[in-house]
């Protein structure tokens, strides 16, 4: 039986039957196939990124839309392993030099593929301008003979959990082996994308969707490898804010400081901050505005002008909003209490 990509459940065509709001933000995902390769393995990748777009806000750009297509070296139908055709185009059409992230599949049909000098100079070409390329079990072997490794700069997402030595074929998450066997393998592969592009959060609800339970072992390799990267972007953009404090500042503008969406910068912030953006620089302005006039003579409207709030009057706000008090008055309260502390 052979199912071509548009009628088959989870190979789907790219951005079948959703609206076009948004469409700005599509990723188009391609998966290289081989005969004999892992259905579960495929079935796994596809669950993913169909429940991630299920929990889509079709409201925002910044929550792509995932979808799907199937290569494979010549095209047409490839049987997996237990004898279910698939419909795939041919390797070598344009449309795959226009996808987000490449899956390379496992199976027997691997083992041949690396040797085939055709699919070795088409990976080649297309893998160092494809933003995330994922191999799972034997395609692992593909990259190796393609000489794409992660020490030749094909994988520029460093927390790639799906680059696996063909000599130890398994994932390494803490003390514990995710061997590529596991259905997990293919699913962390795919999380590590979801979760990249919308955070823990959503990458967490889908894993325990598609494999309940699943989360207490993925989480390790999932949750933790970026962390630090992540944090760094955080603090660049709080201390670009630190900096800049007296110009005006959007969030859009401290989001490209952190090279990072606004949707996805706006949660990652107030999650290691504890404030939003916007309350972040509101407390740096004020705590800047309330040094000036502790320590300085400078009139309310400069101190005011100094630290980004424009007027005398939109400090006077700020001030009674965030401390119920002028900011005159609180000049002549830090002073009469200096002045008691050295009498």
């Amino acid at each position: 039986m052979e199912y071509p990509n548009s009628t088959c459940p989870g190979y789907d065509l790219y951005a079948p039957n959703h609206s076009t709001k948004g469409v700005e933000s599509e990723k188009r995902i391609a998966i290289l196939i081989f005969d004999n390769f892992s259905l579960s393995e495929i079935s796994s990748i596809s669950e993913i990124f169909f429940l991630a777009n299920q929990l889509r806000d079709d409201a925002s750009i910044d929550d792509p839309f995932y979808s799907l297509r199937l290569f494979s070296s010549t095209g047409g139908g490839v049987a997996s392993s237990c004898s279910m055709r698939l419909w795939t185009d041919s390797i070598d059409t344009p449309r795959l030099n226009d996808c987000d992230a490449l899956f390379i599949a496992g199976g027997e049909g691997a083992q041949q593929a690396k040797a085939d000098r055709h699919i070795l100079k088409c990976l080649r070409g297309i893998a160092p301008k494809t933003r995330f390329v994922k191999a799972i079990g034997e395609g692992s072997e593909i990259l190796v003979a393609a000489d794409l490794s992660q020490q030749h700069g094909i994988y520029n997402f460093p927390e790639d959990v799906s680059f696996i030595s063909p000599h130890t074929n398994a994932l390494h998450i803490s003390d514990q082996i995710l061997t590529l066997d596991d259905p997990k393998g293919s699913i962390a592969a795919a999380l590590s994308i979801v979760k990249h592009d919308r955070g823990s959060v959503i990458a967490r609800e889908i894993s325990e969707r598609s494999l309940p339970g699943s989360w207490n072992k993925l989480s390790a390799v999932l949750d933790d490898q970026d962390d630090g990267r992540m944090r760094q972007k955080i603090d660049t953009a709080a201390h670009w804010i630190c900096l800049n404090y007296s110009h005006p500042i959007t969030i859009s503008d401290a989001a490209q400081v952190a090279t990072m969406s606004e949707r996805n910068f706006l949660r990652r912030f107030k999650a290691q901050i504890g404030l939003t953006p916007s309350e972040y620089l509101l407390r740096v302005r004020l705590d800047a505005s309330c040094l000036l006039l502790s320590d300085t003579d400078l009139p309310v409207d400069k101190i005011a002008r100094h630290c980004g709030a424009r007027s005398g009057d939109g400090l006077a706000k700020m001030f009674r909003k965030r401390l119920s008090i002028s900011p005159t008055e609180y000049r002549l309260a830090g002073r009469r209490k200096t002045n008691d502390g050295a009498s």
